[in-house]
């Protein structure tokens, strides 16, 4: 196995949640901040009442990545200028990368660093993350 580094991923969507499992796949410790107290995101709070089946199958899968041993989960963590933690902060604390994952709001840009440094890559067409 390649070194173990240990990763702060912002924000649980499905992108979040995606990004922490690969990261766990590949032997790595995740600390996934959340603003909401659920993970999920818009695939939580955006699919509608009618869809349960979907949002069952869902929650099934955000429940398997949460349950790694190497992921650790931080709900209701707000990550940004003027918010309980910033960026900078992160950074300070000494994490070997920062995945700063959004999705649903398309192709704008966040207002972060370095998000159009190379290696800064879409995740979709409707998500983006950043990395440092």
């Amino acid at each position: 196995m390649s070194q173990q580094h240990l990763v702060a991923v912002v924000g649980a969507g499905p992108a979040g949640l995606y990004g922490t499992r690969k990261l766990a796949e590949a032997g790595h410790r995740v600390v996934l901040l959340n603003r909401d107290i659920k993970p999920g995101g818009l695939a939580e709070y955006g699919i509608f009442v009618d869809k349960e089946k979907m949002k069952t199958g869902l929650r099934k899968q955000f429940k398997r990545i949460l349950a790694d041993p190497k992921v650790f989960y931080l709900g209701h963590a707000s990550v940004g200028k003027d918010k309980a933690i910033s960026l900078e902060d992160l950074k300070n604390l000494g994490f070997s990368a920062i995945v700063v994952t959004a999705g649903a709001q398309g192709t704008k840009k966040l207002g972060i660093e370095g998000e159009d440094r190379d290696g800064s890559r879409h995740v979709s067409s409707r998500g983006r993350t950043g990395h440092w």
